[in-house]
């Protein structure tokens, strides 16, 4: 298992590509957790595993904008806490 050298960052998280077995496999660390998250997908290039890693920030960085607003509805009541899940399940 091979990892990347030297360091990539995407809106503050740490990037790191992986090659086994003639595939590549992204590992991204938020600059707050200690454990790193991914899609479980595998690619055929460095490359197509760096811009998924980047795409998987993007929609995390954007999922948690979105709930910290939709918290806020629903402390200040313009949301019922029903309506809060129904917006934040994200599956």
């Amino acid at each position: 298992m091979l990892r990347t050298e030297p360091q990539i960052t995407h809106h503050g998280w740490h990037i790191e590509v992986v090659s086994e077995a003639e595939e590549f496999f992204f590992q991204c660390y938020h600059p707050d957790l200690t454990d790193f998250c991914n899609d479980g997908s595998a690619h055929f290039t460095f490359e197509a595993a760096l811009t998924a890693a980047r795409y998987f920030i993007d929609r995390e960085v954007a999922i948690q904008a979105l709930l910290e607003v939709v918290e806020s509805w629903m402390r200040t009541g313009k949301i019922s806490e029903d309506e809060y899940w129904n917006l934040t399940d994200f599956a």
